[in-house]
């Protein structure tokens, strides 16, 4: 009995895991992602949405940021053409996450060695095969919450317009964050991979 019910137990979680979020907006997975457009947004509350950029595959670097997304519990993934096919198995890990990069304290600029924390996060990655990418962006917040998502690279377009925004500065939240808890963010693996 005790074998049937840990059994039960491992093919019953992947369900709740993949119901923890609503799908509650139409961009709700990688089908109906909408193109990045470095304007504010809003999510819902414990849920998820979907972005997406169109890559040319020539190891141009491309630079995703959410500003101010390291202390709003509104987090994001990036996955490649072929990870977005099975992007709800457990076996398919992001090519990248967003990630508070090092700074120098007193200038506030990017330095690989800096002692302080960036409020922004960040993905940078390059690529040798074109495509159509995608950013799953993750609120955590028990509670409605805004975000920006940019993205910069000479390789990349967003739509008709193929006009790539430049970083703005975030709103104010509408509501508070409050709640939740976002994932630990490991810095170097991921975007490691990308590179090569």
């Amino acid at each position: 009995m005790k074998k049937f019910l840990a059994i039960l137990v491992i093919l019953i979680t992947p369900l709740f895991a993949a119901t923890a979020f609503a799908d509650n907006s139409a961009n709700a997975q990688p089908a109906t992602a909408t193109f990045i457009n470095g304007q504010p947004q809003s999510i819902p509350a414990n849920s998820t949405q979907w972005h997406k950029f169109d890559y040319a595959g020539d190891r141009s670097l491309v630079t995703i940021l959410m500003p101010n997304g390291a202390n709003s519990l509104v987090a994001f993934n990036v996955f490649t053409p072929e990870q977005a096919q099975s992007w709800w198995e457990p076996r398919t890990t992001p090519i990248g996450r967003g990630t508070a990069y090092s700074i120098n304290c007193a200038t506030g600029e990017e330095q690989y060695w800096g002692e302080c924390k960036s409020p922004d996060l960040k993905w940078k990655g390059e690529f040798n095969f074109p495509g159509t990418f995608y950013v799953q962006v993750v609120n955590y917040n028990t509670g409605t919450a805004n975000f920006t998502l940019t993205i910069q690279g000479t390789g990349v377009s967003v739509g008709a317009s193929s006009q790539v925004t430049q970083p703005q500065q975030q709103p104010k939240p509408l509501l508070p964050t409050t709640g939740g808890a976002p994932p630990t963010q490991s810095k170097s693996f991921f975007n490691r991979w990308a590179r090569e």
